[in-house]
């Protein structure tokens, strides 16, 4: 009797382990299967991530490589900017104030002119010429707009015959100081600088001429294009002081801080 009760007992106990070594089994198998699923699920985000920040990175890098080159592209275009292209288009606006000046010069003429005729007219008979058109007809007139625009032409050397034809058929004429200021300027856009400063130098030789603070500065541009700064900035200096109401002034002292 007591061996039918302890068996069935420990049949019980038996069954009742082997349902808890089970349960605690099968927990043990569901839990790694758990953390698998989602380490693969953050593994997956964060390779999603990183592929986002690598081409993030990469259209960052391309866009620095871009902006390098627009630089690059850039300094250069300032570098001859600065050197060559600066130069010319200072030059071509001294030549167009220097053209604005002689147009200025003319009328000026004209108006001078024109003053005298009505003063004849009232005292006497009315005359047969007009002088606006004896100044704009005249043989001087005429060879001197031809040598501005064999200077414009960029033909220098043909201008500067042109222009000695001006000084010594008219050596006291309206445009002998003009003239020899475009001699200077066709010298020195031939890089014969020796030769643009002596006509320089004669421009300053006329008193009143239109073109002396246009020969004073161009004295001292020339003077620094040949190296000789402390000449250039004598020059330079003498503009200023002598010129202070010339349209030259600003570009002289800009002219003067580079130099310095």
């Amino acid at each position: 009797m007591v061996l039918r009760i302890i068996l069935p007992l420990s049949v019980a106990g038996l069954l009742a382990g082997c349902a808890m070594q089970t349960k605690q089994l099968a927990n043990e198998a569901l839990l790694p299967e758990i953390d698998v699923v989602q380490v693969k699920e953050n593994s997956d985000q964060a390779l999603k991530l990183s592929q986002e920040i690598k081409l993030d990175v990469e259209a960052l890098n391309a866009k620095l490589t871009e902006n390098d080159n627009k630089l690059t592209m850039l300094a250069d275009g300032v570098s001859s900017v600065s050197t060559a292209k600066i130069e010319e288009i200072e030059n071509r606006m001294s030549l167009l104030i220097e053209a604005i000046k002689d147009i200025q010069a003319q009328i000026r003429n004209l108006e001078t002119m024109g003053l005298r005729s009505s003063k004849t007219t009232t005292s006497g008979p009315a005359p047969t010429f007009s002088p606006a058109g004896q100044i704009l007809g005249s043989a001087e007139n005429e060879l001197y707009n031809t040598g501005l625009r064999a200077f414009n032409s960029r033909n220098y050397k043909d201008a500067i015959k042109i222009f000695t034809d001006v000084i010594t058929k008219f050596p006291s004429g309206e445009y002998t100081d003009n003239a020899n200021f475009w001699i200077g300027e066709c010298f020195y856009s031939l890089g014969e600088f020796p030769s643009a400063i002596k006509s320089y130098e004669k421009v300053l030789t006329f008193k009143s001429s239109s073109k002396a603070d246009d020969a004073q500065f161009k004295l001292g541009v020339t003077y620094n294009k040949m190296g000789q700064q402390t000449l250039a900035k004598q020059e330079l200096n003498k503009l200023i002081n002598r010129y202070p109401a010339s349209e030259y002034v600003s570009r002289t002292k800009k002219l003067l801080d580079e130099i310095r």
